[in-house]
């Protein structure tokens, strides 16, 4: 009789395999998803200063409605979707006014944390996006 089974010492081996490749695995997946989450935050957040420049930009002195930090700031975080409760600062300034013809300057600045950060303790990463327009009404 053999002390030694041939099919266990196989099936010791597969498992072994398994834990020695699963954390690689891991890794590279949840490095994708991470690096998709901070993507999808850029994206948001830029898209969302542009629209708050477009706002700015057509509601100029001559609109009637004329655009002011505060209103301008209410538009980017409607547009930032989630990120919206937790854009930092949003600066917006007329060089030299509001007048056709002046430049309106818009920047948000919104601080992300990574999803694997939060387990690990990694500080937030700062996003920043600033659009330049030109004011048309």
């Amino acid at each position: 009789m053999r002390l030694f089974n041939p099919q266990s010492r196989l099936r010791g081996q597969g498992i072994v395999e398994f834990a020695l490749v699963l954390p690689i695995f891991l890794l590279l997946t949840l490095g994708t998803v991470e690096l998709g989450w901070l993507v999808y935050s850029n994206h948001t957040l830029t898209n969302a200063t542009r629209e708050g420049a477009r706002f700015a930009m057509v509601h100029g002195e001559r609109s009637g409605d004329v655009a002011n930090a505060t209103t301008v700031n209410e538009v980017v975080v409607d547009r930032a979707g989630h990120l919206g409760g937790n854009i930092d600062s949003t600066l917006v300034s007329f060089s030299p006014d509001a007048e056709p013809g002046s430049e309106v300057t818009v920047q948000s600045t919104y601080d992300y944390q990574p999803l694997v950060g939060m387990m690990v303790g990694v500080d937030p990463m700062t996003l920043t996006s600033e659009t330049t327009v030109i004011v048309q009404y």
